[in-house]
């Protein structure tokens, strides 16, 4: 059996970056073990080295569509699970390392490790696969789609303009029609380690939710210390869905329950009721509870007065009644 955690790693280049750690070692110095002697020239030649590559995991890819897909396939039972991505691009054209992972109901393997080999791709047959892909269509996508863009050509005009206004979600959809089907078709990956590590699923599902956690915080720090305008109700709602768990499910949910936005229920939904929960848990996640002061710092500094007002009357008013204090002088101490 082997352990898996993460952690954040200074890489050769001076920053940190959140890496798995298995057995205590970071999973870049265990490749780069493994391939000392190798005679794998694209290992050689292109990637050369596994702790100059980022984490696929991260919130910072090219694209949120992107983050969407990958941590999709993270939550999978039987994946190619891209695992590390050229640092320059932080997106699926170039590098992308993947692990062959396989869940059972108490174990997690990750058999191989390989690198995605693009030559097979066809750009022509992506493009198909976003909005256009109708045989992928939910109901709702019937409803909300079925007499107006479904009925577009690729690269008509108004194929061009709607990918342009919904890059991300068209993006998503061609990540999960066209690339997760490309990594799972035998030789388009270049399996170049068989390491058979096995971990328990509890410890592996936990450090999941560490990686995630630690991801939200440091995308809201950025945030927090970003000079941006006041976000109003739509976009506070839409950073809500990123940052907090569950998030991007619940924001759905609501908008099919109400149609629209009423961010003092969605707030209560996303963040209160959670927040207490886990305030009332023996073994509190301390860490999870920081990312939730950290929203609610986030919504008091860049919200607009309608958000602010959801801050005050409906967030800190119901911790106050359940006897949770929280010290707000323009800024969560």
């Amino acid at each position: 059996m082997n352990h898996i955690d993460v952690k954040n790693i200074k890489t050769q280049y001076g920053y940190d970056e959140t890496y798995w750690i298995i057995d205590g070692v970071s999973l870049p110095i265990l490749l780069n073990l493994q391939v000392k002697d190798t005679e794998d020239d694209y290992i050689k030649s292109f990637i050369k080295s596994f702790d100059g590559l980022c984490p696929a995991w991260d919130m910072d890819l090219e694209w949120w569509g992107e983050v969407r897909f990958v941590w999709k396939l993270i939550d999978m039972d039987s994946v190619p699970l891209p695992l590390l991505l050229c640092p320059e691009d932080a997106d699926f054209s170039c590098i992308v390392i993947v692990a062959d992972v396989e869940k059972t109901k108490d174990f997690v393997y990750w058999n191989r490790i390989g690198y995605v080999l693009h030559d097979n791709e066809d750009f022509e047959t992506e493009k198909e696969s976003g909005i256009l892909s109708l045989e992928n269509y939910s109901d709702e996508d019937w409803e909300k789609y079925g007499d107006n863009i479904a009925t577009e050509k690729v690269d008509s005009e108004e194929w061009v303009k709607w990918i342009g206004e919904n890059w991300d979600e068209e993006v998503y959809r061609r990540r999960m029609n066209y690339t997760l089907p490309y990594y799972k078709e035998e030789g388009n990956v270049k399996w170049f380690v068989q390491p058979e590590w096995v971990f328990d699923r509890h410890e592996y599902e936990c450090m999941v939710d560490r990686f995630k956690t630690m991801q939200r915080k440091e995308y809201l720090n950025h945030l927090n210390n970003s000079d941006i305008e006041k976000i109003d109700i739509d976009k506070c709602a839409e950073i809500l869905a990123k940052v907090l768990p569950n998030g991007e499910a619940l924001l759905k949910e609501h908008n099919r329950k109400y149609g629209e936005v009423l961010l003092h229920v969605l707030a209560s939904e996303m963040i209160t009721e959670p927040l207490i929960k886990l305030m009332e848990h023996s073994d509190k996640n301390t860490s999870l509870i920081e990312l939730y002061f950290s929203t609610i710092k986030f919504m008091w500094n860049h919200g607009n007065d309608d958000v602010v007002n959801v801050v005050e009357v409906t967030i800190l008013e119901r911790l106050t009644d359940a006897q949770i204090e929280i010290k707000l002088e323009r800024r969560l101490i």
